[in-house]
């Protein structure tokens, strides 16, 4: 379909500001928002959660993007006051970017408290009264929705056709992994579809039957673009933003691009102002924070030889995941010591070292409740929520 105006007024913005939802909720999939914003160029990066999504408090954006996670988490955490927030950025000419959870997060629906972000007149073909016999993978299948269930069909890389509709007129066909995304339909004629899933490949993992998943998936809607107000929802069942998915990268700038481009304020790029830290106590900062954070990924890595995982709110979390935040701080501190840009803000600094100085305690302490066969979800929860603190 192709019944949204293409307007005249397009042009890119300089630097668009785009928000990352970072707080409660999401999983480490914002970090891929990050590394692709970072490689195209996208600056004007600020890190947004349940408290700063708030009038007054979020800042001058042009683009909210929020990823995978726990969609019930997030709305809760976001509530009434978030929802009306990206209810008014939205019809403001705003650009709401949903990747998985952050797709399913405002499309309509009658259970709280997902019901306070009825935004976009979509619906998913992953949704059944009786369940489908789970083939492999049992503990990420499925989540209860009321008495009904949102079960996930497949995981791992699916392959996307693309009808052509603007931004999406780049490629023919892309391919970009599934976790826990919808397959969608939509029925109002003012959505654009931008991308229908055409098939599976040989890293494609069946969660059931093979021809339930075609039926469930092959042939839906995964990508769309929903008009609301002035502003405009642009949907994502599989993950464009993976990094290691270049071709479907490329298309998530392109909707930046697009989409953001049609709101005609341009504003450059300005660097934060603070009163930096003389080059020596920033070195020894710097160094600090390498030590915390190596001591940090060795505990981890431990962790990893446990079969042992956590449910936390609908999601559940291997001791993996600990490690895929420590790796993307770690590896920009490299990048910056190569570099040399070892001035910063004091305070940034000192939160991060304090941050990572307890991240390698409460990992620590895991490690020896597990040893004692302790109860440690609690625990584990409380390591990602400062990882992502210590991330932003």
């Amino acid at each position: 379909m192709t019944g949204m105006s293409q307007k005249n007024d397009y042009r890119p913005l300089r630097h668009p500001v785009i928000g990352i939802y970072a707080g409660k909720g999401t999983s480490h999939s914002w970090l891929w928002f990050v590394d692709i914003f970072e490689r195209f160029g996208f600056r004007n990066l600020r890190f947004v959660d349940e408290a700063t999504l708030r009038p007054g408090l979020a800042g001058d954006l042009d683009v909210v993007a929020v990823s995978g996670g726990d969609t019930f988490s997030v709305a809760g955490a976001l509530g009434a006051e978030g929802a009306g927030f990206l209810r008014s950025f939205i019809e403001n000419g705003g650009l709401y970017i949903g990747a998985c959870a952050g797709a399913y997060l405002p499309m309509n629906s009658s259970k709280a408290p997902l019901n306070l972000f009825n935004f976009a007149p979509v619906k998913i073909t992953n949704l059944a009264g009786i369940l489908p016999r789970a083939e492999t993978m049992g503990h990420k299948f499925c989540t209860a929705y009321g008495c009904r269930y949102i079960f996930h069909p497949v995981r791992e890389t699916v392959r996307l056709s693309l009808p052509g509709v603007p931004p999406f007129t780049r490629y023919r066909s892309v391919s970009a992994p599934m976790y826990g995304g919808p397959p969608m339909t939509v029925a109002d004629e003012a959505c654009d579809i931008l991308a229908v899933y055409d098939g599976f490949t040989e890293d494609t993992l069946f969660l059931v039957d093979r021809r339930t998943a075609e039926k469930t998936v092959i042939g839906k809607a995964a990508a769309v673009r929903v008009p609301l107000g002035d502003g405009r929802m642009v949907l994502f069942g599989p993950h464009f933003e993976h990094p290691r998915f270049t071709r479907a990268n490329l298309l998530v700038a392109d909707v930046i691009d697009y989409d953001a481009g049609r709101v005609s304020r341009l504003r450059p790029y300005v660097p934060e102002r603070f009163e930096p830290l003389s080059p020596e106590r920033a070195a020894a900062r710097l160094r600090d924070l390498k030590r915390e954070v190596s001591n940090a990924r060795i505990v981890a890595a431990g962790l990893e030889m446990r079969d042992v995982r956590w449910r936390i709110g609908a999601k559940v979390y291997e001791p993996e995941k600990f490690r895929v935040f420590l790796d993307a701080v770690w590896h920009r501190l490299l990048r910056l010591e190569k570099q040399k840009l070892l001035s910063g803000n004091p305070e940034t600094f000192d939160s991060a070292v304090t941050s990572a100085s307890e991240t390698v305690q409460r990992l620590r302490e895991l490690k020896q409740r597990l040893e004692d066969n302790e109860d440690t979800t609690q625990l584990a929860e409380s390591i990602i929520d400062l990882l992502h603190r210590m991330t932003i």
